[in-house]
């Protein structure tokens, strides 16, 4: 995949988002049982400027030609809408297809967990409700999980992010359909 990001229409396609892999990069490869099968890179610029923190995510998946490119800037520099950006709402989407809903309460989360990664955050925390779950999911095919993009810690606001989930019918694909992301004050 590296190979053809590097030339030709990959190479276009990540000019078109300001990125060059001729620059110094450094890459690590997504894991996630929501992505058997698929190629799913993150990218983050090396460099010595302590507020360039310019990344991406890079999704592929086998049976589709179409490659998602996912700016993930983070810190004072984090991209604007990035958790309801319907592209990036489709790449996830297209990761869950070939998986059959609906799921349980934890893959729900895993499937978050995934989202969360996509968009720079893989070391998100599961957020948990008074109930001590750590989403709402109802005994249909809809559920919800809550996440913070870092510890929370008491006395001070954190980024609260919180995903719904659906399977339109027994045995269809899941698929995320919203994404809102709120700052808590305690």
């Amino acid at each position: 995949m590296l190979a053809s990001l590097s030339k030709g229409a990959g190479e276009s396609l990540l000019k078109a988002y300001g990125y060059d892999l001729r620059e110094p990069w450094t890459c690590t490869q997504i894991e996630s049982s929501w992505a058997v099968g698929a190629m799913i890179l993150r990218f983050r610029k090396m460099t010595v400027q302590t507020d360039d923190q310019t990344a991406f995510t890079v999704v592929k998946i086998p049976a589709l030609e179409h490659i998602w490119v996912i700016p993930t800037a983070i810190g004072m520099l984090e991209v604007a809408h990035a958790e309801s950006d319907p592209h990036n709402v489709a790449a996830l989407n297209a990761l869950l297809r070939p998986h059959k809903g609906p799921m349980d309460a934890a893959g729900w989360l895993e499937a978050g967990k995934l989202y969360m990664a996509l968009l720079g955050h893989k070391e998100a925390v599961p957020i948990k409700g008074d109930s001590g779950d750590t989403g709402s999911c109802g005994s249909g095919d809809e559920c919800s999980v809550s996440f913070s993009d870092r510890p929370v810690v008491a006395g001070e606001a954190y980024n609260k992010w919180t995903l719904a989930f659906t399977a339109p019918a027994k045995g269809q694909p899941g698929m995320l359909t919203s994404v809102t992301k709120e700052t808590v004050h305690p």
